[in-house]
């Protein structure tokens, strides 16, 4: 296509018989796998690879990702969401974070949390830990509260275990110095949730029915046409958007199938040019370069050059 080697993966994904949804290596933010360890792990028939991360240094990722209804990290961009029936949509968007604990001698509740699964050992702090952040903090000197089933069952200084049915609330030293503090009692209530908001129009989008969601860009095609944005999506450099070399695309067409690509070399320009001339309506760019890949009934089509930290993948149910 355009003088370029080009895959593609056409998925029906109303086709109750699939499931497609973002997988993270291990099931653990932080660490790698082969595209094929990734696709095998999911019994996946199909995978290409996922959003940027930090390849050679922390490998957490640098785009949002949804599971079942719940995000696992939060981050601006495109946002792929993924429908139960197999409905789709992308916008460009970023997440708001909320925390509540609701203790019952004071009127306010906001936690007016930082993070979500997010490295960081700044003092003032307030980063919501799910299991898929691992099995337990990471900073010594924080303050933490242990939350299962909504409520919060113990608190304590440094180094915690995450509960498998539940999360972390990770106050750094400074912050549990303050009298946000005061408000966090063991038997207290405790919510955290997302809130979706287009980076287009500044206004909360609904989400619910989009249980599973993948963050990348810049966004490629919209609604058909050419609409390349990076500055607006914090992707405005060279390596994302200028250089030629290998890409992923994730997408879909007037019917509604998604559609995986790799192309073999080409700028965000040239990328967006191959996805309209294949029929894509909605397209957005994926982690390139040597995390770029697609597996296909059990072999590679586009082999990655290093391990990934994230996958999109086509599941059998």
């Amino acid at each position: 296509m355009d003088g370029q080697p080009v895959n593609e993966v056409i998925i029906d994904v109303r086709d109750p018989r699939i499931e497609v949804k973002p997988a993270i290596a291990n099931n653990h933010l932080g660490t790698t796998a082969s595209l094929a360890a990734i696709a095998k792990q999911n019994h996946a028939i199909a995978a290409i690879n996922g959003t940027f991360f930090d390849a050679g240094g922390d490998n957490f990722p640098a785009g949002a990702l949804e599971l079942n209804g719940q995000f696992v990290y939060n981050d601006k961009g495109t946002l792929l969401g993924i429908g139960a029936q197999g409905q789709l949509t992308m916008l460009r968007a970023t997440e708001e974070l909320s925390l509540n604990v609701y203790d019952p001698t004071n009127t306010i509740s906001n936690m007016w949390p930082w993070f979500l699964n997010t490295l960081s050992t700044n003092p003032m702090r307030i980063s919501v830990l799910t299991p898929f952040y691992g099995p337990r903090t990471r900073e010594s000197s924080s303050v933490v509260a242990e939350v299962e089933n909504n409520k919060i069952v113990a608190i304590h200084d440094g180094i915690t275990p995450i509960p498998s049915n539940g999360y972390d609330i990770e106050m750094g030293a400074g912050e549990a110095k303050t009298p946000i503090m005061q408000r966090v009692h063991v038997g207290d209530r405790a919510v955290w949730g997302d809130t979706v908001v287009s980076l287009d129009t500044g206004k909360t989008v609904p989400f619910s029915a989009y249980p599973n969601a993948i963050g990348a860009g810049p966004m490629l095609l919209n609604n058909g046409r050419i609409d390349i944005e990076p500055a607006k999506e914090g992707l405005d450099n060279y390596e994302v958007v200028d250089a030629v070399t290998l890409r992923s695309v994730v997408g879909f067409n007037s019917s509604g199938q998604l559609v995986f690509l790799t192309i073999h070399d080409a700028n965000v320009y040239q990328e967006a040019q191959i996805a309209k001339a294949l029929g894509l309506t909605y397209a957005m760019n994926l982690d390139g370069g040597s995390s770029t890949g697609l597996w296909y009934e059990g072999r590679y089509l586009t082999v990655p050059q290093r391990a990934l930290a994230t996958a999109i993948v086509v599941e059998e149910r």
